[in-house]
């Protein structure tokens, strides 16, 4: 008898083995960069470097350190479990994205609208979230609950939600000029 488990995405009991359900075609194991971009972009219409919009793209659990994504409209994007160490999403709109349990520590958030973003369980420990006169990260309204923010850097002109204090968080307010 053939081992089964039921598929997270619509309860059909399908092959313990299998690497996508056969009833709702969903992926069962953690995306590649790769894939997750081929399906998001036709890339024979564009280079890999002209990508600015991955709005509301699938990019759970993809890997993503170190990329260049400074400026890229991501709103309510499914990054649960990404590793976006180190990565440059300087401006990037991340307003309402799940960013659930992601790596984003030594990530430059600089200027990023992160309003609205889910990032229970994110790690952003080392993030830059400064912004100067341009307007620092916006947090607004965004779940923090459980979030590594211990060094995460940020200016008086970071935007955090109503009523908590990133220095009790263990961020580091960074003074002018350093």
């Amino acid at each position: 008898m053939i081992e089964t488990r039921e598929c997270p995405f619509c309860a059909e009991l399908i092959p313990a083995i299998a690497r996508r359900c056969r009833h709702c075609g969903e992926s069962l194991g953690p995306p590649t960069r790769e894939s997750v971009l081929e399906d998001q972009i036709d890339f024979d219409q564009m280079s890999r470097g002209e990508v600015d919009d991955l709005t509301m793209a699938y990019l759970r659990g993809a890997e993503l350190s170190g990329a260049y994504l400074s400026g890229v409209d991501l709103f309510a994007a499914n990054l649960i479990a990404a590793d976006l160490r180190g990565a440059d999403l300087g401006g990037a709109n991340l307003s309402n994205a799940d960013l659930s349990g992601a790596d984003l520590s030594g990530a430059n958030l600089f200027g990023a609208d992160l309003s609205d973003a889910e990032l229970g369980g994110a790690d952003l420990r080392g993030a830059n979230l400064r912004g100067a006169e341009l307007g620092g990260a916006d947090l607004k309204g965004a779940d923090l609950r459980e979030a590594d923010l211990s060094e995460v850097r940020y200016d008086d002109y970071t935007l955090w939600p109503e009523g908590f204090d990133p220095g009790l968080a263990g961020a580091i307010h960074a003074t002018r000029g350093k």
